[in-house]
C-alpha cells in the first residue's frame, strides 16, 4: 500500500517531491514499519491517503500522515487549506483557526514562506480539531473596540459655552478679534 501511495504522490506533487524527499523502496519499508507501530487501521490509511492528495505539500513523516486519517475534520470543521489562507490574512472566524494560528505563530503565518508555515499548519490543525472535538474550548475574543460616531455640538448645549470660552482663549493669544 505504501509503494502505491508514494507512486500517487509522485503524480500529484511532481517536482515538489524531487527536491524534498526520496520516495524509494527503503522509504516505503520504513513508512510501513512506522505505520504498523502506530497501529494504523485500513480505514485510517484510506482516509489519510484521500486527504493527503488534496494538500499542497505531502506529509513528511508517517505520524503526520496518520493524523490526517485520525482526525475527523470532514464536515465538522472548516477546510484546512481555506483556514490556513484565512489565518495568513488575519481572519479567524472559527475558534480552531485562531488556536491553530496561535500554535503556528501569527507572525510566522504572515512572514514565513508558505512552504514553511503551511507544513506547520498541517501539523497543528488536525491536533486542534481533535482537541476541540473532545471538548476543549477555544474562543475567538470579541472585539472591544467602540464604534466611532460623531455627534455635532448643538448651539444650545451647556457644553457649547465652555467650548466657545476655551477657543476664545486662543484667539486672544494670537491677536485675533473675538
Amino acid at each position: 500500500m505504501t509503494i502505491s501511495m508514494f507512486s500517487d504522490w509522485h503524480k500529484v506533487f511532481g517536482s515538489k517531491l524531487q527536491s524534498r524527499q526520496q520516495l524509494d523502496l527503503r522509504t516505503a519499508e520504513l513508512w510501513t514499519i512506522a505505520l504498523q507501530q502506530l497501529k494504523t487501521t485500513p480505514k485510517e490509511f484510506k482516509a489519510a491517503m484521500a486527504k493527503s492528495i488534496t494538500l499542497e505539500w505531502p506529509p513528511t513523516a508517517p505520524a503526520d500522515f496518520l493524523k490526517l486519517g485520525r482526525t475527523d475534520t470532514a464536515g465538522s470543521y472548516p477546510d484546512m487549506r481555506q483556514e490556513y489562507l484565512a489565518a495568513a490574512n488575519g481572519d479567524y472566524k472559527h475558534e480552531v483557526t485562531l488556536e491553530t494560528a496561535n500554535r503556528v505563530g501569527t507572525w510566522e503565518l504572515k512572514t514565513q514562506p508558505e512552504s514553511v508555515s503551511y507544513k506547520s499548519w498541517q501539523k497543528h490543525y488536525p491536533e486542534v480539531c481533535k482537541e476541540h472535538s473532545q471538548g476543549k474550548s477555544f474562543k475567538v475574543p470579541e472585539s472591544h473596540q467602540v464604534e466611532y460616531s460623531h455627534t455635532a455640538l448643538q448651539p444650545d448645549s451647556p457644553m457649547s459655552a465652555k467650548v466657545d470660552g476655551f477657543l476664545n482663549q486662543f484667539k486672544h493669544k494670537h491677536g485675533d478679534a473675538v
